[in-house]
């Protein structure tokens, strides 16, 4: 169990390193992110929280997941109105509550599991925003 769970780690570490400056396929290099200050501080909370795991700091963990929770109420989180957009925020907030409720049980392990589930969402959203911006740009070029 400590293997996966630190595979699991790791995993999204690497995530979060690799995942701030795209790669466009017709260029050698990478181009720069402008970060949204939304997104700087659903960056912030998320690293933190992975901090909090690896120190086993609960308080840290539950905060966290609850600012994160706090930030997909927001009004600036929801950038587009569809409903897999809508499935994909409620996903993500009930993975938040799950890392929060694991804290709260001092859980380490159902922790982590939750902050994985709550990273995949993440990714699984951005997947979706580019292909809906792709498709968005070829119908209004």
């Amino acid at each position: 169990m400590k293997r996966l769970l630190l595979c699991a780690l790791v995993l999204t570490t690497l995530s979060f390193a690799f995942g701030e400056t795209p790669v466009d396929k017709n260029d050698d290099g990478p181009l720069p992110t402008k970060l949204t200050p939304l997104m700087q501080m659903k960056l912030d909370k998320s690293k933190a929280i992975l901090e909090g795991l690896t120190l086993e700091d609960f308080d840290k963990i539950k905060s966290n997941a609850r600012s994160l929770h706090l930030l997909s109420t927001e009004s600036g989180w929801s950038v587009i109105q569809t409903q897999e957009y809508a499935d994909q925020s409620r996903d993500f907030q009930r993975a938040a509550n799950l890392v929060v409720d694991a804290a709260e049980a001092k859980d380490i392990h159902r922790a982590t599991l939750g902050y994985v589930a709550m990273t995949v969402r993440c990714v699984e959203c951005h997947s979706y925003m580019r292909k809906h911006r792709l498709e968005s740009n070829k119908l209004n070029p």
